[in-house]
């Protein structure tokens, strides 16, 4: 179980140390927008919505990153006044709800993602009329890594609140 544990722990690791170099392109991208449009008074019609796109998948790709990290916004206030055990007691109640939220982005994200790739649909009114489907097919691809590292943190969570050890 350790093992499979740390395979979804590593992958979770590696594609949000990988979608952090799309910040690179992103913030180049929007200086050469702002220097086009204000230096040369020549603003280019891709550079934004490009920019979106880019911005969109840094978005919802980073989120298993962040919940291996488990620096998801949280209500602490009462929450941190739990032992360890008592934490992964209340955490056994939420995931369900994780779960369910996540599940259903995946599926409702991977049926918009394939119809937008069917339907080749394009951003609309835009003169560059840039393909959707990448954007939009990212969704269920972090919906499916985000569902793999909610299951390694729900299985943790579990070992916590039943035997009071840390499952590592």
């Amino acid at each position: 179980m350790r093992r499979v544990l740390a395979i979804i722990d590593s992958v979770s690791e590696m594609s949000g140390r990988l979608i952090s170099f799309l910040i690179y392109p992103l913030a180049f991208l929007l200086l050469y927008d702002v220097v086009m449009r204000f230096a040369f008074n020549s603003p280019t019609i891709w550079c934004h919505e490009l920019a979106l796109h880019l911005f969109g998948a840094y978005a919802v790709l980073a989120g298993p990153y962040v919940l291996l990290h488990d620096e998801h916004v949280k209500i602490d206030i009462v929450y941190n006044y739990f032992s360890p055990r008592g934490r992964a007691i209340i955490d056994c109640f939420t995931y369900p709800i994780f779960f369910m939220f996540i599940g259903l982005l995946f599926w409702y994200g991977g049926v918009l993602g394939i119809r937008a790739f069917e339907l080749n649909q394009t951003v609309s009114p835009s003169p560059w009329a840039s393909p959707l489907w990448p954007t939009k097919l990212t969704v269920p691809l972090a919906a499916f890594l985000m569902l793999a590292q909610g299951l390694a943190h729900y299985i943790r969570t579990l070992t916590l609140a039943f035997t009071g050890k840390e499952l590592s």
